[in-house]
């Protein structure tokens, strides 16, 4: 007798593994691009090249793979900046690291920026208390860092979100600029020039080390 499966579920044999990866690159690249609401299930199952139900079978629902795909980039933020904070480095090293490691990870996945800045501009309203903790891991690892240089007479007093906001402010534009800068006849325009990011790492670092470099 033929083995049952679960319903939705692939065929034996099947490479679940690439179908799940798949799907999670549909859903980030798509979401990126049109936000949640501005994705369907079907969209996500015919760029990924697969049956719908597979989406299901893997993620639930829509909602559970677009949370499964912003946890896992705020895990890996996660994880790079602590590694920074715990380095027993100067403070301002560490600043230029936490920047440097922000600007690999959009690199490495260019989905990052452009999904958060939907998402946070329409109220986060489809992020839930395990990505709320998330955000704050990352947040309090800056904070945690601004506050080394302040005790050590490098780095001025400054509300840390207003900071926090300030470093990392470049990397979000940018990538907004350069999703614009995709779009059919826009290549000559100086506002959408190519920037490399090993120039933009250096401008963010030298932007965020003067602004609070204390008197």
């Amino acid at each position: 007798m033929k083995a049952r499966t679960r319903k939705g579920g692939p065929r034996a044999g099947a490479d679940t593994g690439a179908t799940r990866a798949a799907l999670f690159r549909a859903g980030a690249e798509l979401f990126s691009r049109r936000g949640f609401d501005g994705v369907t299930v079907d969209d996500i199952a015919k760029t990924a090249g697969v049956n719908r139900a597979m989406l299901y079978y893997h993620f639930t629902d829509k909602l559970a793979l677009y949370r499964e795909i912003v946890c896992t980039m705020l895990d890996e933020a996660g994880a790079r900046v602590s590694s920074v904070v715990s380095e027993p480095s100067s403070p301002t090293d560490k600043l230029s690291k936490f920047i440097s490691g922000f600007v690999a990870l959009a690199d490495s996945h260019p989905y990052f920026p452009p999904l958060m800045l939907r998402e946070i501009a329409e109220g986060a309203l489809h992020f839930d208390g395990e990505i709320l903790t998330r955000m704050r891991t990352v947040f309090v690892a800056f904070a945690r860092v601004l506050a080394e240089g302040q005790q050590a007479g490098v780095f001025r007093d400054v509300n840390p979100v207003l900071a926090y906001m300030s470093v990392l402010g470049p990397m979000l534009v940018n990538a907004a600029r350069e999703r614009a800068a995709e779009q059919p006849g826009r290549e000559q325009l100086p506002m959408f020039i190519q920037v490399p990011h090993d120039d933009l790492t250096a401008h963010m670092q030298r932007a965020a080390l003067q602004m609070l470099k204390k008197d």
